[in-house]
């Protein structure tokens, strides 16, 4: 195979399926999607045009955020012809944007389209802290840093003395409401006399 045959600005659907990674089955249904045609070079080896191959990218891009190629719009696809000049695959006129002449705001929910945007504002807020929780959730003694391990064994002792004064008790319940019981007289009596 002579890459001399290759017209200019062209590339091999085998190094556009390299690139993006894909197998012919994948490729041959790109092509079917988009309505491509390849071209033929003088030795009958087929090529794409760089908008062709950009086309297949774009689906691509499309199919590996939504995993279907269905709802793929080829017409947004933007381009730069020959003189640099930026072009839309978009045919569509600047004044038939709108099927109906109104506001494009018309048939908005103001009140859900704002909960809405609450919503996504109030979570991309928390994300970070929800993502933090998550790494604490799954760190070990191990992952700390040794000032922290420090802090944690100070606890943990702290924690364990305190465990072994309610296992062992100075005092009972018993000695402390007779105790109480003794104070609030000797006030009371105090008060009286």
């Amino acid at each position: 195979m002579t890459q001399n045959s290759l017209p200019d600005n062209c590339i091999r659907p085998e190094e556009l399926m390299e690139e993006l990674g894909i197998k012919k089955d994948a490729y041959y249904k790109d092509l079917n999607y988009l309505d491509i045609k390849p071209e033929k070079d003088s030795e009958n080896k087929c090529y794409l045009s760089i908008e062709q191959a950009n086309s297949i990218r774009a689906l691509r891009n499309h199919v590996s955020e939504t995993g279907r190629r269905n709802g793929f719009d080829n017409s947004s696809i933007v381009r730069v012809d020959d003189s640099n000049e930026i072009v839309s695959n978009n045919n569509k006129s600047e004044d038939n944007i709108y099927v109906e002449k109104e506001e494009p705001t018309a048939n908005i929910n103001l009140d859900r389209l704002m909960r809405d945007a609450a919503e996504l504002a109030a979570r991309n807020m928390a994300m970070p802290d929800l993502i933090k929780q998550e790494i604490a959730n799954r760190m070990s003694e191990d992952d700390l840093p040794e000032d922290l391990r420090e802090k944690v064994a100070h606890r943990v002792a702290e924690l364990c003395e305190i465990a072994r004064e309610v296992a062992n008790p100075k005092f009972t319940p018993a000695d402390i409401a007779t105790q109480l019981l003794a104070q609030h007289r000797n006030q009371k009596a105090q008060a009286q006399g």
